[in-house]
C-alpha cells in the first residue's frame, strides 16, 4: 500500500527547473524580489538623469539566462547619455518627443543599481511597476541576476 502511494506520488510529480529574475541587496545577499521568466522576455528600468531631470528608461532581453542591454530612451543629451551611435545601433525620434537608441545587444554581467534618493529608479516587468525604493533604502545597492530554482509540479 505504501509503495503504490509513493510510486503515484512519483508518476504525478516533476521537478521543473524555472529561472527568475532576481533582485538582491547587494549589501546583505538577501533576496529582495523574485520574478518568474522566461528565454526572450524583457523588462526595463527606468530613472531621472541626475542632471538634466528627465526620465531615462533602459530596455533589457533575457537570453541564455543572462541579462542583456537592448535599447535606452531618453529625452535630451546629457551627461552620461550617447552622444553616437555604435556600429549595429539606430537612433529613432519618438513622437512625444525623446529618442531611442536601439542595437545595444550588450551583455551585462553584473547589473547593480545604487537606488537614488531622487531618482525615482523603477523596474518594470510587464504590467508591474516596481519602485525600487520599496524594496530597500535610498543609498543601498541592487543586484539583479537571473537565477534557477527547482520546482516540484503535481
Amino acid at each position: 500500500m505504501i509503495l503504490t502511494v509513493i510510486t503515484i506520488i512519483v508518476i504525478v510529480t516533476t521537478v521543473q527547473r524555472s529561472y527568475f529574475l532576481t533582485l538582491i541587496n547587494a549589501r546583505d545577499n538577501s533576496i529582495l524580489l523574485r520574478y518568474p521568466v522566461n528565454y526572450y522576455d524583457m523588462f526595463a528600468i527606468s530613472y531621472v538623469h541626475s542632471v538634466n531631470k528627465s526620465i531615462v528608461l533602459e530596455l533589457f532581453d533575457i537570453r541564455q539566462n543572462q541579462i542583456i542591454l537592448t535599447a535606452l530612451e531618453f529625452e535630451t543629451f546629457g551627461a552620461g547619455m550617447p552622444t553616437e551611435l555604435e556600429p549595429g545601433q539606430t537612433l529613432t525620434h519618438l513622437p512625444g518627443g525623446g529618442m531611442r537608441i536601439d542595437g545595444f545587444d550588450r551583455y551585462i554581467n553584473n547589473l547593480q543599481i545604487l537606488v537614488g534618493y531622487n531618482t525615482s529608479h523603477t523596474l518594470h516587468l510587464g504590467k508591474k511597476s516596481i519602485p525600487l525604493d520599496t524594496l530597500v533604502d535610498p543609498g543601498q545597492p541592487v543586484q539583479f541576476t537571473i537565477r534557477h530554482f527547482f520546482t516540484i509540479r503535481f
